[in-house]
C-alpha cells in the first residue's frame, strides 16, 4: 500500500454542495483563530469522501477589490493545503468535518500569520474531538 501524502486540494475536499453549506451555517458552532473565524460541523462520511471539507469567505465590505479578496483566499487555501494532513489524521473513520473559514482582518496578512491561524484551527479541532467527542448522524 502506498502511503505517500498528496499535497493537493481537489474538489472533494471543498465544500461545494449547497445543502452541506447551509447545514454548516445553520449549525452555528464556531471559534476564532485570528485572523480567521471558523464555523464547523461534524457529520458522517461515505466511502471516497474527504475527512475534511473547507470553504473560504472574504468579505466584500472589507476588501472592495476582487484581486485582494482572491489573494486572501489563495493564501488561506495554500496554508490549509500544506497543513491539512494533521487535520485528516485526527478525524475518526466514518466521520467528517466541514469548515467555513471567514477572514476577519481589515488588511492582507502575510502567509506565516495565516499558516499559524490554520495550525491553531487544527489544534482547536483536536481539542474538541478529545474533550467532547463527536456524535454524528449517518453519512448522507
Amino acid at each position: 500500500m502506498n502511503t505517500t501524502r498528496r499535497y493537493t486540494l481537489d474538489k472533494r475536499e471543498r465544500l461545494h454542495l449547497k445543502h452541506r453549506f447551509e447545514a454548516l451555517v445553520a449549525g452555528r458552532k464556531s471559534f476564532i483563530s485570528y485572523p480567521l473565524r471558523v464555523i464547523y460541523r461534524f457529520s458522517g462520511r461515505n466511502e471516497g469522501e474527504a475527512p475534511a471539507r473547507i470553504a473560504i469567505s472574504v468579505s466584500k465590505k472589507r476588501f472592495k477589490r476582487a484581486v485582494d479578496r482572491n489573494r486572501v483566499k489563495r493564501l488561506t487555501r495554500e496554508a490549509y493545503r500544506l497543513n491539512k494532513h494533521a487535520l485528516h489524521d485526527l478525524i475518526p473513520p466514518g466521520q467528517a468535518v466541514d469548515l467555513l473559514l471567514v477572514y476577519l482582518e481589515e488588511s492582507i496578512v502575510d502567509h506565516l500569520k495565516i499558516t499559524k491561524a490554520i495550525q491553531g484551527v487544527i489544534k482547536k479541532i483536536r481539542g474538541i474531538l478529545e474533550n467532547h467527542g463527536v456524535d454524528t448522524p449517518p453519512a448522507g
